[in-house]
C-alpha cells in the first residue's frame, strides 16, 4: 500500500510538519461490517464513527485515530501499522518534529462528561460498539500494548477494566496487576470487571472472546435478555444505573 492511499482527501494536505488532520468517514470496512453483522444499526454506527473520529484509507480500511484529552492527534492505527511510521518513512520533516506519544483510543471523549465512569476494553472496535450499547460509560481502548502510563489521564475518574477472557486467565491477571499499579502510581479509582471470568464458557475462553463477543453470543442462550440469568444479575449489582438498558438490550435487534 502506498502512503497516498492511507489518508484522504489528498496526500498533499498532510505534507507539513505537524500531525495529520482527521478526516472522519462513516463507511469504512469496520463500519460496514458492524452494521452487516447487526452489532449496531446504521444510525448508531454513524453516530459512533463521528464521536470516535474514525477515518478511512482510499482502499476502504479503517483508521483508528488516537486523539488525546486536549484534542491533539497523537497517531493513527491502520491494521497493524502506525500512520506516524508510514509518514516518517516518506516525509523527512515528520522524523524530527512529530514524536508520536500514544494515548488510549477514545481519550478525547472524557471531556464530554466529568461524571461518567470510564470503561477500558482490549479492542478499539469493541469500544466503538459498546459506546452505543452502554452509553452511560465512556469506552476507551489501547491501540497496542496496554501500559500503566496510558491510564494517567484518567485520574479523578472511576475506571473499570474489561479484559478479554482466555483459557488460562492470564489476561485477567495482567489487568489485575495493571490496576494495582495504577492505584499505587496515580491513585486511580480502578477495578477489573470479572463477569467474563465468572460466566464465559470453557469454549468461549479458549477463543479469547471479549465483552462484545459474549453479549452477542449470549443472545443464543437468552443470557442477555433473561432477568433471572446470572449475567444480568451480576451486571445489575455492579452498575445499578444500567438496569433499564440491560433489560432493553436485545442483541438480535440492533
Amino acid at each position: 500500500m502506498k502512503l497516498k492511499d492511507i489518508l484522504s482527501p489528498s496526500f498533499k494536505d498532510f505534507l507539513k510538519p505537524s500531525p495529520p488532520m482527521v478526516v472522519v468517514k462513516t463507511d469504512s470496512d469496520f463500519c460496514r461490517e458492524v452494521v452487516q453483522k447487526r452489532f449496531l444499526t446504521q444510525q448508531q454506527m454513524q453516530h459512533a464513527a463521528l464521536r470516535y473520529q474514525l477515518g478511512k484509507s482510499r482502499s476502504g480500511r479503517t483508521i483508528f485515530w488516537l486523539i488525546d484529552e486536549l484534542g491533539i492527534v497523537r497517531d493513527g492505527r491502520l491494521g497493524d501499522t502506525w500512520v506516524s511510521g508510514m509518514l516518517k518513512a516518506r516525509v523527512p520533516e515528520f522524523r524530527h518534529c512529530w514524536h508520536a506519544e500514544h494515548c488510549l483510543f477514545g481519550l478525547h471523549l472524557i471531556s464530554e462528561t466529568s461524571e461518567a465512569a470510564v470503561a477500558v476494553i482490549d479492542a478499539m472496535g469493541s469500544a466503538v460498539i459498546l459506546s452505543e450499547l452502554f452509553p452511560q460509560m465512556v469506552w476507551l481502548a489501547p491501540a497496542s500494548c496496554f501500559t500503566v502510563d496510558l491510564l494517567a489521564p484518567l485520574q479523578g475518574r472511576q475506571v473499570i477494566l474489561f479484559p478479554r477472557t482466555d483459557a488460562t486467565g492470564s489476561n485477567y491477571l495482567f489487568h489485575l496487576s495493571l490496576a494495582d499499579t495504577a492505584r499505587r502510581h496515580y491513585g486511580l479509582d480502578i477495578t477489573v470487571n470479572e463477569v467474563l471470568e465468572q460466566y464465559a464458557t470453557a469454549d468461549q475462553k479458549s477463543r479469547a472472546i471479549d465483552l462484545v463477543g459474549y453479549l452477542f453470543e449470549a443472545s443464543d442462550h437468552q443470557a442477555a435478555n433473561d432477568p433471572n440469568s446470572a449475567f444480568i444479575q451480576s451486571e445489575i449489582s455492579l452498575y445499578p444505573t444500567r438496569n433499564q438498558l440491560l433489560f432493553q438490550l436485545n442483541p438480535l435487534s440492533v
